[in-house]
């Protein structure tokens, strides 16, 4: 008398090797997915920064080239003004007050200062107490400062999205091998396949941590 038996699919290690890659290949999956999402947040938040330095080192170049022309335009009224009060012609002293009318305050006030002071050469000597003020340089300096902030942060956010993507290419690995190694015949290859399957998850899931700053 013959004896009908069904034969399983899988004995039990074939089965714990499934149920093995399932699980890597889920977790994978998972932190794959928010690498690439968190990669791309930070990776906007660089173009962003990039645009915004930009866009702040431009105004600050604008500024100074402005500052530039005003100063220049002080310099000349004071040489004028300066030479006016040397002349000893009968026009020279109301000369000197058109000149004045048409100094900006803060140079009239440098000047008024130059007069007083025995140590200044010029109202544009860098001496304490000198009132001469550019309040387009001082934006200037403003803006260069504020760009050099946007860039240093969009560098930083640049470099946590290449972290990000460096993950992202880890977990990668995990989903190609966790997903062929239960293809194969050999016992032995389905697990070696499946341990590198599980280092690479396991690194992938180390640089995602880093990369978060959780660890």
């Amino acid at each position: 008398m013959s004896h009908a038996f069904v034969e399983t699919p899988h004995d039990r290690a074939e089965n714990r090797l499934s149920l093995f890659a399932a699980i890597f290949l889920g977790l994978a999956a998972t932190l794959t997915a928010f690498s690439a999402y968190q990669g791309a947040l930070k990776d906007g938040e660089a173009l962003a920064g990039y645009t915004e330095s930009t866009s702040a080192l431009t105004e600050a170049n604008r500024l100074n080239a402005q500052a530039t022309q005003i100063q220049t335009g002080d310099r000349q009224l004071f040489v004028e003004y300066a030479t006016t009060l040397q002349d000893d012609a009968p026009a020279a002293a109301e000369t000197a007050e058109y000149l004045i009318t048409l100094m900006r305050p803060e140079l009239v006030e440098a000047i008024e200062w130059w007069l007083a002071t025995d140590e200044a050469v010029t109202p544009f000597d860098e001496i304490d107490g000198n009132p001469y003020t550019l309040a387009e340089l001082e934006q200037a300096e403003q803006k260069s400062a504020e760009s050099a902030t946007a860039f240093d942060e969009a560098a930083e956010a640049d470099d946590t999205g290449d972290d990000f993507e460096l993950a992202t290419v880890l977990l990668a690995i995990t989903l190609f091998f966790g997903g062929i190694a239960t293809l194969f015949s050999r016992y032995a290859v389905s697990v070696s396949l499946l341990a590198i399957s599980g280092v690479a998850l396991v690194a992938g899931a180390a640089q995602l941590a880093m990369a978060a700053g959780v660890v």
